[in-house]
């Protein structure tokens, strides 16, 4: 498996501007391969990628840091929809009129919200730890944590690890940028955000969907239960599952290259141009 360097992935992105002249940041590998627009989680950063980035050679990947997140300012809606709205604005600027969405927790929800939206648009849509209604009840510990948190957020609060804890273990210099950059975000957005996904249900939008999706998800999500995937596919039009025995909410994060088998596959399976993405080694 190629390295990836973690001390040179901020110094990769560029910026464009929104119709608010909010900067939105994002990493684009070019290339003459078809387009997968890879949407991270929240707190996360186009970061949330790196690790599986050089599983896809064969494709140009366009991964951006969702507004309030990594380079990316924030708007003044933090929902999900105000998201999709301005990931709509950078496909547009990229001139990208055709790509498979591939979304992880929160840019799961932001892909399902494209694919209704942008249905002549978005090919195909790979889901991984997805819901339609995140709960965060708050009687859970990272539901109190998050709701305690205060600027400055400092890097070394003990709620990092639980927030980035799962079964698998993950390259640590990975997830330490990736913890800075989550205590970078200021303590409204990861409230505000948090807020609105307690008002937040896709049901509607995951039904009305027609393009084929995949939904890959850990047995040992501790983030989004058994449940929540339940409801997810019994929403979805005939969608391809995928349950990995012993992963957690970030199986992305944990073995990249079987991440990218099973996307390399689906697309294979679905026939889809995009099929030529080869994951390396």
């Amino acid at each position: 498996m190629t390295q990836v360097n973690q001390q040179g992935w901020a110094a990769r992105k560029r910026s464009m501007r929104l119709p608010d002249d909010r900067p939105l940041a994002f990493i684009d590998s070019g290339g003459e391969g078809p387009v997968l627009l890879l949407l991270h989680g929240y707190s996360d950063s186009s970061r949330s990628f790196s690790l599986l980035e050089p599983c896809l050679q064969g494709c140009r990947l366009v991964v951006p840091d969702l507004p309030g997140h990594g380079s990316s300012a924030a708007g003044d809606g933090l929902m999900v929809g105000d998201f999709a709205d301005d990931i709509a604005a950078l496909l547009a600027d990229l001139g990208i009129d055709r790509c498979v969405v591939i979304g992880h927790s929160m840019g799961a929800m932001v892909g399902m919200v494209l694919a209704d939206r942008l249905a002549s648009t978005v090919e195909a849509l790979i889901l991984v730890s997805g819901t339609l209604r995140p709960a965060f009840p708050l009687s859970e510990p990272v539901t109190k944590a998050i709701l305690r948190l205060s600027d400055p957020i400092d890097p070394a609060d003990p709620f990092f690890d639980l927030w980035h804890a799962g079964p698998q273990p993950v390259d640590q210099t990975f997830l330490d940028p990736l913890r800075r950059e989550a205590a970078a975000i200021p303590a409204n957005i990861w409230q505000g955000i948090l807020q609105e996904f307690t008002r937040l249900d896709l049901t509607g939008t995951a039904r009305r969907i027609s393009v084929p999706v995949l939904s890959i998800s850990g047995s040992e999500d501790t983030i989004f239960d058994s449940a929540q995937r339940t409801a997810l596919i019994s929403a979805l039009q005939k969608p391809q599952t995928v349950v990995l025995k012993g992963f957690g909410h970030n199986p992305h994060w944990e073995d990249p290259a079987q991440m990218a088998l099973l996307i390399d596959r689906f697309l294979a399976r679905i026939q889809t141009t995009l099929s030529v993405c080869k994951p390396d080694g």
